[in-house]
């Protein structure tokens, strides 16, 4: 079983750094970040930089997932690697493309939110809130003019 996980992980790592260097070939993040919209049949451009919100090409904020690589066992009691979100972070985006970081809200902050029973707002900073909904068990970002909501891990 470890053979297999160990291998699976390789061949993920593989595939990344060689279609991240596709990707990022000229230095723009967009080019060759076209991802297939099966409901509506077309082609979407987006960003491939690992944001949740990469089809918002002109959005004001960019939302990540940010990973820490931690040692689990399966059911079996195997024990693996594996990434579990650590923190999200929310970087504001100016005129001329370039990130800040706003804000970064560790997953110890936002673990006390599914527990709650109605909506309720994680962190705030500068107009920019992090929230999650129970009943849609989903998270939702807010920025002066913008808005994106995302399925919960």
């Amino acid at each position: 079983m470890f053979k297999k996980v160990w291998f699976t992980a390789l061949a993920v790592v593989a595939v990344s750094v060689l279609g991240a260097a596709s990707a990022f070939a000229d230095g723009d993040e967009t080019s060759g970040c076209m991802f297939y919209n099966e409901d509506e049949d077309v082609w979407i451009a987006g960003y491939c930089d690992g944001r949740l919100n990469a089809f918002d090409i002109a959005q004001p904020v960019a939302i990540y997932y940010s990973y820490d690589t931690v040692l689990a066992t399966d059911e079996d009691g195997n024990p693996y690697w594996t990434d579990v979100v650590d923190a999200i972070e929310i970087w504001v985006i100016d005129s001329e493309g370039v990130g800040q970081l706003a804000l970064r809200v560790p997953a110890a902050q936002i673990a006390p939110a599914f527990n709650a029973i109605s909506d309720v707002q994680i962190a705030a900073v500068n107009g920019i809130t992090l929230n999650y909904s129970p009943s849609a068990d989903a998270f939702w970002v807010t920025a002066p003019g913008y808005s994106f909501v995302w399925e919960a891990w």
